[in-house]
């Protein structure tokens, strides 16, 4: 049972990190009309999505023992949710897109 626990506790950090990751570093570039022309700024939001993702799992791994429950379903479940974070946003990103070729 502390798996699960672990995983679940892994999947919400994971999932709180990754939404407030998309809003303040992606939204505001993406959601703009011309945003298609800063190559310069798209690749500091890279850098800077994927910085946060290292420090979220070293902050992970380094509570493994602290937590009650399994230190590795927690690392696990935390990645998982930023992966699943960052292909959201991608599908939301597309479908918006398709909307604007739409119109």
């Amino acid at each position: 049972m502390t798996y699960v626990i672990g995983a679940i506790a892994g999947l919400v950090i994971g999932g709180i990190v990754g939404a407030l990751k998309n809003r303040f570093i992606w939204e505001n570039y993406l959601y703009r009309e011309d945003a298609s022309g800063e190559a310069g700024a798209l690749y500091g939001r890279m850098m800077a999505s994927n910085v946060t993702n290292l420090i979220t799992l070293i902050i992970v791994f380094l509570l493994r023992n602290i937590v009650p429950f399994d230190g590795i379903a927690f690392i696990i479940g935390t990645a998982v949710a930023l992966t699943i974070m960052n292909k959201v946003l991608s599908a939301g990103q597309k479908k918006r897109e398709d909307r604007r070729r739409e119109a």
